[in-house]
């Protein structure tokens, strides 16, 4: 059994998540699933302590600008609802779905809640 690990923030978490899922280039690029399959397009964790993104090493330069600065101005993830409920979308989901569709596609985010001893602390947005 792995030790507790809410020393760490959901930001840490979020990024020790996308580490071991991924291989990142130096640049943050997503190169490769270290678990065989594709690599994602686009990821964004969400935490209390703000957001993280990563793209997919193949994405084109243009859609990575027009979707960083919607994620750069994206707010941290809202704090845990009593109703046990998953907070709201990001704000500006629908947006960075939108530039993700500007080559005909209609990619739909998917949503995983991150836990940490069974409570979610983060969550991953992932754009196939």
């Amino acid at each position: 059994m792995t030790p507790s690990r809410f020393s760490e923030s959901g930001l840490d978490h979020v990024l020790s998540v996308l580490a071991d899922r991924y291989e990142i280039d130096a640049s943050g690029r997503i190169t490769r699933v270290r678990n065989d399959g594709t690599p994602p397009r686009f990821v964004l964790g969400r935490a209390a302590e703000g957001c993280v993104w990563r793209f997919g090493a193949r994405v084109d330069a243009d859609l990575v600008r027009a979707a960083a600065r919607l994620a750069a101005r994206e707010p941290g993830r809202p704090a845990a609802r009593p109703d046990a409920q998953a907070p709201p979308p990001p704000e500006r989901l629908v947006m960075i779905e939108r530039v993700f569709g500007r080559d005909g596609a209609q990619p739909t985010a998917q949503r995983e809640g991150l836990l940490v001893d069974g409570v979610e602390i983060a969550e991953l947005w992932t754009i196939a």
